[in-house]
């Protein structure tokens, strides 16, 4: 911290800006100018004569170009902004400074905008269009405008109304009702803060983008392109130790059997009326000592709301997991089973019903050729081999192990059971499904530098299993007993949550719906594993949404940047306007193809699930 800002000091943040670098400095009192780089604006706070107000000022850091100091130094404060505001409007165009402030009136608005209305109506209605759209629980969202003479005026005036017109300088002032504050104190609301620090911060960008696109040289691709570049260091050491977390266990190998074939023999021996008995992997980790870890985690130190938001959610889902791996095998296991992966709506349920109602029958020839589970394993490798082509960061492979039932990708790795039974035709459709989709999501989340997107957004799996059923339908393999499979999930997972039984489950999928006795097997040991694990219900459910999102006229590829769940797309999108995420390395060989296109292009015309068949 410095003790007072001198010449020296203004000239070598000026300098520092033409020079296109990043200002990050101490300003007298606890102050704090930090500009990401050159920018065409500045939010500025200061706080109120020997009153300081934290919460308020933390809504400024949310933006890219910020000043905090007090009133006490506008004195001192004056210099420093006419240089960088004159500097910049020099290298723009035109230049805004947008000044925060705390009503300190019980009866004020939500928010006023303190600003010039004649002479930029456009601007001005933007702001006012975006403060108006946020909602906040129990308080009317009001919005007023009034005049900005207050901040041409002593004690405030930090530019004469002369110079701002000279250098096509724009301030607003914008006034907040502290709701996030207990009434009288300055005990903060949490929550309540971070949503509206969140949504001003949007609201402010919004106004920027439309001043700039009119009035200055610069022109941002979107809004969000006005939010930071540069990432803090405690951003990826948070980053780094929620991976740390996440990597000490492997959940869905955790969760399934290790005796699968002998709880077979066992249930089969028992005419199918025995509920089997499940032995689990040893746990390799202390739950209670991993929980403490976590949210030992100081997220609240990240203040880039929409990186903040990514490390919640991810706390959120790692507890979830933690809780589940305690309860293995316990009642409760299953409800945080439901939190996590959710449950089967109604919806869902007739879309299962209604497949396995159009196809009542297996469809694919008992006596089909399987494929020899070292060549499966030996195809596999060779589409890896094709993703390293693209990308020489693909370090993964294939495992064939005994305590694998089907195949597993687990950290970017393909796990193939010894006693797989693949049918021949349907081999192209797994490689895709799983070095296609989900060993290609892994690393290319891997190539990006924020490690969530290789670790896994929290519900990520949805859109993951909507992905990779979509691509075997694009390589033509999804055929209609893959579909009854994937009905027979989510119809499995609906009457677990409704209290059926194993042995109950078994003989609905056996007698109502004709599967065969290891096809139904199969199907109940996923569903009821762990102690009831709803994940299965995923597969058909990412596919009807994904298809849905396809037909609103959005693109296939953006989805393939790592393992996000579906809401998460803006967020990504934000992220790569700030340059905070690269371009993805890694094509799945359908994408490549020619003769797959016009199955792209059928996807947007917009088909159903049913179409599929």
């Amino acid at each position: 911290m410095i003790e007072s800002i001198t010449d020296s000091f203004i000239r070598r943040t000026t300098k520092s800006l033409q020079r296109g670098k990043q200002v990050h400095r101490r300003l007298p009192d606890g102050g704090l100018v930090y500009i990401d780089r050159p920018l065409p604006f500045l939010i500025l706070f200061r706080h109120p004569v020997e009153k300081p107000d934290h919460a308020t000022a933390d809504f400024v850091k949310a933006t890219a170009s910020y000043i905090i100091s007090s009133q006490e130094s506008t004195d001192e404060l004056r210099p420093l902004v006419q240089s960088i505001a004159k500097a910049m409007a020099d290298e723009f165009g035109a230049f805004m400074i947008i000044e925060l402030l705390a009503s300190q009136d019980s009866q004020a608005p939500l928010f006023k905008i303190l600003g010039p209305e004649k002479q930029l109506p456009a601007t001005l209605k933007v702001l006012k269009e975006e403060l108006a759209s946020i909602k906040v629980s129990g308080t009317s969202t009001t919005v007023e405008t009034a005049s900005n003479e207050k901040l041409l005026q002593e004690p405030l005036c930090l530019m004469q109304e002369e110079e701002l017109k000279k250098h096509a300088i724009l301030i607003l002032g914008v006034e907040l009702k502290p709701v996030y504050l207990r009434t009288g104190t300055d005990k903060v609301y949490p929550l309540l803060q971070r949503t509206l620090r969140q949504k001003i911060a949007d609201a402010i960008k919004k106004t920027v983008f439309d001043f700039v696109q009119v009035q200055s040289t610069h022109k941002p691709l979107h809004f969000q392109a006005l939010g930071r570049h540069a990432v803090k260091r405690v951003v990826w050491r948070i980053d780094k130790q929620l991976t740390s977390i996440s990597d000490q266990f492997r959940f869905l190998l955790l969760v399934t059997p290790v005796n699968n074939n002998e709880a077979w023999e066992e249930f089969r021996k028992s005419k199918y009326d025995k509920t089997p008995t499940f032995h689990y992997r040893l746990m390799p980790v202390d739950t209670d000592k991993l929980k403490r870890d976590l949210y030992n985690i100081p997220i609240e130190k990240v203040d880039d709301p929409t990186l903040a938001y990514l490390f919640r959610d991810k706390r959120h889902e790692l507890d979830k997991m933690i809780t589940m791996l305690s309860d293995r095998n316990k009642p409760d296991f299953l409800y945080s089973s439901m939190q996590l992966y959710g449950g089967v709506d109604a919806q869902l349920l007739k879309v299962a019903e209604g497949i396995l109602a159009a196809i009542p029958e297996p469809t694919r020839d008992s006596d089909a050729e399987l494929i020899p589970v070292p060549e499966f394993a030996a195809l596999a490798e060779q589409e890896i081999a094709f993703l390293r082509s693209q990308y020489e960061g693909v370090d993964s492979g294939v495992d064939v192990r005994d305590d694998i039932v089907g195949l597993i990708v687990s950290k970017g790795r393909l796990n193939v059971g010894t006693d797989a039974k693949i049918p021949r035709s349907r081999a192209e459709a797994l490689i895709q499904h799983e070095v296609g989709t989900h060993i290609l999501t892994y690393y290319n989340g891997k190539a990006q530098p924020l490690h969530q997107l290789y670790v896994g957004s929290p519900g990520y799996e949805e859109l993951q299993e909507g992905l990779a059923v979509l691509s075997e339908w694009l390589v033509g393999g999804l055929d209609q007993d893959r579909m009854r499979l994937l009905a027979a999930r989510v119809v499995a997972v609906h009457h677990l949550t409704k209290g059926s039984s194993f042995v109950e489950n078994f003989w609905r999928l056996k007698d109502k719906y004709n599967f065969t006795e290891e096809t139904a097997w199969d199907v109940t040991m996923r569903v009821h594993r762990g102690g009831g694990l709803t994940k299965d219900a995923v597969y058909l459910r990412g596919l009807v949404h994904l298809l849905d999102y396809l037909k609103q006229g959005h693109e296939l590829e953006p989805l393939l940047i790592g393992k996000i769940r579906q809401d998460y797309i803006p967020i990504v999108q934000e992220l790569i306007y700030r340059k905070v995420l690269r371009p993805v390395p890694l094509k799945p060989r359908y994408l490549q193809d020619e003769s797959i296109k016009p199955k792209l292009e059928q996807l947007k015309t917009g088909i159903s699930v049913f179409n599929l068949l």
